[in-house]
Parts: structure tokens; sequence; C-alpha cells
């Protein structure tokens, strides 16, 4: 089962209850006398794992069938590597866990520990050898910027895992891996993106409005997993911002973008003041207020080009939000 717990951390934005009750469904049905050992589950749950994570890459890295081909190779070569390194990093962690709870001298204690970040940086070290081997390989595969793509959102992944791992064993040592870094490419990527404007601006194509509010819509989610926040529904209403997200680039011709734009404003303000109500935060309370009366500015019966201003003082907003709440989460490490 520790095999699978490294996959599943590493791609753990993919949902595998559905697929799990699927399969004891069908070893059900086969007969009352067909009995899923635990070895046979951790190979299905494994293989289940793998798929999907190979989907969600090559949908996201937009690989063509040749490359495709070539990255399930490297791919299955590499999630196995992980692993080996992700059982060397547990057996590190729960070692140390163990020599914890013996009674030693206080000396002995401080000198157990800096052991063990020195060989705990070590596993960083021989991981960062096997990425450069991987991206070596991945590069000729499927291009250089591909591979360097597979690595960004690889590294979300592999930082909660770690995380996690340090939470379930020795929480007091979380500081190796801090809350933050498990966000901090969602918040760079929206902060450099709207500091920027590398997508241009609010002009008839929208695409400036959808790509802002895709990027807010991934620093909140990643924001939400790595702190353990329950925002309710969250799901749904991410999958509705993003329909709207969608709909105010399909036709340019629409007259409904500024209402789609309303619409996605309103409840990403919503979002992000579920994610602000957690005990955890002192409400930046007048950023959100601003906030939420800046996307209920937007006049669904004017162009939304005739609104830009409007606009980038909701995402400018929105930036002074994330950027706030991250602070604190810091601060209070």
């Amino acid at each position: 089962m520790k095999k699978f717990f490294a996959m599943l951390l590493l791609f753990s934005a993919l949902s595998l209850t559905t697929y799990a009750q699927e399969m004891t469904k069908k070893a059900t049905d086969r007969g009352s006398n067909v009995e899923v050992t635990a070895e046979d589950y951790d190979r299905m749950m494994e293989k289940q794992v793998f798929v999907a994570a190979r989907a969600q890459a090559i949908n996201s890295l937009n690989l063509t069938e040749k490359e495709t081909k070539e990255f399930t190779t490297i791919l299955m070569a590499y999630t196995n590597a992980k692993e080996r390194l992700m059982e060397r990093r547990r057996s590190l962690v729960e070692a140390y866990a163990d020599e914890m709870k013996e009674d030693d001298t206080a000396k002995d204690e401080m000198n157990e520990t800096g052991d063990f970040i020195e060989n705990y940086w070590e596993i960083d070290i021989a991981e960062m050898e096997m990425r450069k081997d991987y991206f070596d390989r991945l590069e000729d595969a499927i291009t250089p910027m591909k591979a360097l793509r597979f690595f960004a959102n690889e590294d979300m992944y592999n930082r909660r895992a770690k995380r996690t791992l340090l939470m379930e064993r020795m929480p007091k040592l979380t500081f190796l891996v801090p809350s933050y870094v498990t966000y901090q490419y969602e918040i760079d990527d929206f902060n450099n993106w709207n500091r920027v404007n590398i997508d241009g601006k609010v002009g008839l194509d929208h695409q400036f409005t959808s790509t802002g509010l895709q990027k807010l819509l991934n620093t909140a989610e990643a924001m939400t997993y790595a702190e353990g926040i329950d925002v309710k529904d969250f799901a749904a209403k991410k999958e509705k911002v993003a329909m709207l997200a969608n709909k105010l680039t399909e036709d340019w011709k629409s007259l409904q973008h500024a209402d789609y734009a309303r619409k996605a404003f309103v409840s990403t303000a919503e979002i992000l003041n579920a994610i602000a109500k957690d005990a955890r935060f002192n409400e930046p309370t007048a950023w959100l207020s601003k906030l939420k009366t800046t996307a209920e500015m937007i006049d669904p019966d004017k162009k939304l080009t005739d609104q830009a201003s409007t606009v980038y003082t909701y995402f400018s907003t929105a930036e002074s939000i994330v950027n706030e709440l991250a602070k604190q989460l810091n601060e209070a490490k």
C-alpha cells in the first residue's frame, strides 16, 4: 500500500473514489466467493492512478501520437524511480519518529535531529539528480518546453506529498516543506500574469478575462488543498466559473460577455471569501468587500470591453487578497 500511497500523492488531484467503488462492485458481481485481496486492490488502484495521470499529462501537454508513445515509456520508469525515493523518505521519517519516542538525552535528540535533516536533504538532492536525468530523456521525446511543463505540474503534487508525510509523522518538522511552498507556484503564476498582462488586454477575444479567472481558480484550489480548507461545494463552484470563463472566448460576437464575466466574478469572490473565513485567517475584510462590490459593478447590459477598468480592478484586488492570505499562513508557521 505504501507504493500506491506514493503514486496517489503524486497525482492527488485525480479522483479515485468512483473507480474504487466500481472495482468493488465488479468483484461482488462475479460471485460471493470472489475476494479481492489488499494486494489485488493495490495493483488495481496503482494501474488506475497511472492511467489517469498519463491521460492528464497527455492532455495538458498536447502530445502528438509519437510523443505519447515515448512519453508513456519514460513516465513509467520515472514513476517507479519516484516511488523508490518516496519509500526512502518515508522510511527515514518513520525511523526518526521512532527515535524521538525513546527516552534520550537532549543532546542525543539534537544530534538525531541534525542527522535526520541532513539525510532528508540528501534525498532531495537525489531527487533533483533524478529529475535532471529524466528531463534529459523527456526533452528529446516531447521537446524541452513540454518537459519543463510536465515537471512544473508534477512539482505541485510532489511538494504536497512531502508535506503530507511530515504532517502525518513529524508535524514539528513541517518547516522542511512550508505550507506556502505547496501553492506558491500558482500564486506566482497569477501574480506575474496580472502584473505583466502577458496575455494582452480586455479585448474582443476576452482571452485576458478568461485566463485571469482560470489562474485565480488554480490559486484558490491549490491553497484549499494544501491547507485543508473546506469550501462547501468547491468543485461545483469551480466548474461553474470555469464554464463561464470558457464561454467568454467561444463567440466574440456574443452580447453576453459582460453577463458571463459578472457571474464568474461574483462566484470567484464567494470562493475567496469562504477561504478567508477559515479560523486561521484574520479576514482581509476591506479587500473582500471591494472584490464583491467590484464584481457586482459589471453591468451585464454594457459591452465588457467598455468596462475594462472594472475588470483590471477586480484582478488587482483578488491579487491583494491571495497574497495577504498566503502571508498570514507563512507568518503563522
